[in-house]
């Protein structure tokens, strides 16, 4: 039987957990598009690289619409929920 050695690491740890989740690379990817985390798809996608994932799968216009349209939203969302209204501060 031939022993197979782990590194520990954050990437390692990144990988397992998010593998653990039984997510498909799309359903992470539309995950992280939600999260108000990235700017751009490109920094999306080198998230799941790191994270194991293929990212061969994200590719064609129609899913790179629906992502980046979601990183938007997202992104605004953010922006608004952070954005103190001026009478507040009154």
């Amino acid at each position: 039987m031939t022993e197979v050695k782990v590194e520990s690491s954050w990437k390692t740890a990144s990988y397992m957990a998010c593998m653990a989740e039984n997510k498909t690379t799309i359903e992470r990817a539309f995950e992280l598009a939600r999260s108000g985390e990235y700017a751009r798809i490109g920094d999306m996608v080198r998230h799941l690289r790191r994270e194991g994932y293929d990212i061969r799968q994200i590719h064609g216009p129609v899913l790179r619409k629906q992502l980046a349209d979601l990183i938007e939203a997202a992104r605004t969302d953010h922006r608004e929920n952070t954005e103190q209204d001026p009478k507040e501060d009154l």
